[in-house]
């Protein structure tokens, strides 16, 4: 065993990571499924947290015992944020009537993604021009899903300059929008 309550060798981290999931899996479970709503997709976003501790043991060898849900929580956020973009690109709205005749040369995509290519262009040239301090606890924030302590603690700042921070980028934000006539 290391200094930090883990395993060395290989069976004893397979043993390891079993006993993680003995212990984690229902509330990434749970948090996953507040993600999706979907039961299937909760249970593989499960299944890849711990199929990626497995193939990379390292890093979760190096995080202390007290910490580890955090840790979890964190590769969470990621397999989620995959698993959603890819059942995103993988839906679409069929090009046929509702009576079965595909006809898709006289019909338009309802999901035009050209017009999403503008807005998501017009998106990142706003928030690059935040200062990086504000982009930063925005995006943690809004699209990563981080609470204002865990922002905190990530910045060394108190809770207070998180919200201030989040407050003064979205009213920025809301200007630059009104500017470009989104609003």
């Amino acid at each position: 065993m290391k200094g930090n309550g883990h395993p060395t060798n290989n069976q004893n981290i397979s043993e390891y990571v079993a006993l993680l999931y003995q212990k984690y899996s229902h509330k990434l479970y749970c948090n996953a499924f507040h993600y999706t709503s979907n039961p299937s997709i909760a249970e593989d976003g499960v299944q890849q947290i711990f199929e990626k501790i497995l193939l990379h043991p390292d890093t979760a060898l190096h995080v202390p015992e007290h910490e580890i849900i955090y840790y979890l929580f964190a590769i969470q956020r990621n397999v989620m944020y995959t698993l959603t973009m890819d059942e995103y690109k993988n839906s679409h709205y069929p090009l046929d009537y509702d009576d079965g005749n595909d006809i898709s040369r006289n019909l338009i995509d309802p999901e035009d993604l050209f017009i999403r290519y503008i807005y998501l262009d017009s998106l990142k040239i706003i928030f690059s021009t935040l200062t990086p301090d504000f982009r930063d606890t925005i995006i943690f924030h809004y699209f990563y899903g981080f609470k204002y302590s865990e922002i905190a603690c990530i910045f060394h700042i108190s809770e207070r300059a998180v919200k201030k921070r989040i407050a003064v980028a979205k009213k920025r934000v809301r200007t630059m929008f009104q500017k470009e006539d989104f609003l």
